[in-house]
């Protein structure tokens, strides 16, 4: 019983520690959250297409920019240029077309911004998903 006792305030200790850093380090800079970060298209024919939309909100205390969001050539992107605002939020389309495709795979969607990480001065890299399989 002490042992698990033990072993329950060492988890709760490493949790509460985690919370505090993960605060920490989240001040003057964005932190994009995502409704979905991840899409399964299931089955699809061949050269058929689907629309997607990753929406976003700024849970920072910046605005948030983002400087380009990339992918395979089988999939257009649309996203926002202008900041948003903390508290605000935005929308990632993505427009998949299969007509290359001739079996199943997992697509990243890869979105950089324009905003430092102040702890390493690199840029903020996000990613968000969709998988698929060709009939």
């Amino acid at each position: 019983m002490k042992n698990l006792i033990i072993l329950l305030l060492l988890i709760t200790s490493c949790s509460t520690t985690k919370k505090i850093n993960t605060e920490k380090t989240a001040k003057g800079i964005p932190v994009m959250a995502f409704e979905n970060t991840f899409y399964d298209l299931g089955k699809m024919k061949q050269g058929e297409t689907r629309d997607l939309e990753y929406k976003f909100w700024n849970r920072g205390d910046v605005d948030l920019v983002i400087e380009i969001a990339t992918t395979c050539h089988c999939t257009q992107l649309d996203y926002p240029t202008t900041p948003i605002a903390p508290g605000q939020s935005g929308i990632i389309k993505a427009h998949f077309d299969s007509k290359e495709k001739d079996r199943e795979e997992l697509i990243d969607i890869t979105i950089i911004l324009a905003n430092e990480n102040p702890e390493n001065g690199y840029p903020i890299v996000e990613e968000v998903k969709f998988r698929f399989d060709i009939e």
